[in-house]
């Protein structure tokens, strides 16, 4: 399958020399190779633009023939000869100019109001993109804004004034008033000249019988999708960020923050305020306690507490001691 999902993006195909130029890259390889699809380095082949910038993977990555890589001088140096190597101190910053340039939506514009679809019941003021479609028994409510390409399945319910983009809803899927999915996702490269924003060409997938609660914000991945699985129970307020993977009958409480490619293992519990940090793995059935700053990963079944967040019991065994110690010393000094 083809990384960007053409329901809602198109790619400029172009040759590797193309984005070279516009990065200023010295260009290992031949650049007339055609730039076909973007992909993360780990999923890429022939004809895919990708990049990496080394430092936590080891050399020797498999990637596939033709593929065109963004990269540093110092991993170009390791990669096969049929690869072509666009070579840039930043590659991720690169990789960001050159992905605007590359991949846009596949439609601008052209909203129209809603009209009637058998088995579908539209409140006022709801306005629909191109290419949507919508599952029987399924109810929008009034002034819902459904973006080019979406799908949304049987029996779902979106309530007033969501703004859904660049997503796909399964079966029986609430979204509750005022909630965005698959908005742009928070990704930039700092700069001299300030923050450079990363484009999100990624989707958003959320699985049967979940619901996303009022106010509530999921972003779109950056390159693939940000995942959210089956009977996934979200409160209100809760911002999940792009490329983060939410697994079966997760729940998590009003005001959840999760950084870019959190991980969240089934049947976790998230209570209120609590922020997970990028890329970090909750295991599943975890328990993690009201106002807890996650900065690493959980195991299944463990239930933490506090900031960073730790083993309950070992919480509280020290809270207890900090206690002792401080009744003990106000004893002293009366």
């Amino acid at each position: 399958l083809m990384p960007i999902d053409k329901r809602f993006f198109t790619v400029n195909q172009m040759l590797a020399g193309d984005p070279a130029d516009a990065i200023d890259a010295t260009v290992i390889g031949d650049r007339d190779v055609d730039i076909l699809d973007v992909a993360p380095f780990s999923e890429s082949k022939s004809g895919d633009l990708t990049f990496y910038s080394g430092g936590t993977q080891e050399h020797g990555l498999s990637f596939a023939d033709r593929s065109v890589v963004i990269t540093t001088h110092e991993v170009a140096g390791g990669l096969p000869s049929e690869v072509v190597a666009l070579v840039v101190d930043n590659p991720r910053l690169g990789f960001a100019v050159a992905l605007d340039m590359l991949v846009e939506d596949a439609f601008v514009g052209q909203y129209k109001p809603a009209t009637s679809i058998d088995g579908v019941e539209f409140g006022p003021g709801v306005t629909v993109g191109q290419n949507v479609s919508i599952g029987q028994g399924s109810v929008i409510g009034a002034g819902v804004c459904l973006g080019h390409g979406l799908s949304i399945g049987r029996n779902c319910r979106v309530e007033a004034n969501a703004v859904l983009s660049h997503c796909l809803l399964g079966d029986d899927v609430v979204v509750h008033a005022n909630a965005v999915i698959g908005g742009q996702g928070f990704g930039f490269e700092i700069t001299t000249d300030g923050p450079v924003k990363l484009p999100h060409v990624g989707s958003v997938k959320v699985g049967n019988g979940s619901r996303i609660g009022a106010g509530s914000c999921i972003d779109r991945g950056t390159i693939s999708c940000t995942q959210i699985g089956a009977n996934v129970m979200i409160d209100n307020l809760v911002h999940v960020a792009h490329n983060c993977v939410i697994e079966d009958r997760v729940v998590m409480a009003a005001q959840v923050g999760l950084a870019g490619g959190a991980h969240i293992a089934s049947g976790a519990i998230l209570g209120g305020q609590v922020g997970v940090s990028q890329n970090v793995r909750i295991g599943s059935n975890a328990v993690i306690m009201a106002q807890s700053g996650v900065t690493k990963d959980v195991k299944s079944g463990a239930t933490v507490v506090g900031f960073p967040a730790e083993d309950v019991k070992a919480a509280w065994r020290e809270r207890a001691a900090i206690r002792r110690m401080i009744a003990r010393s106000t004893k002293k000094g009366s």
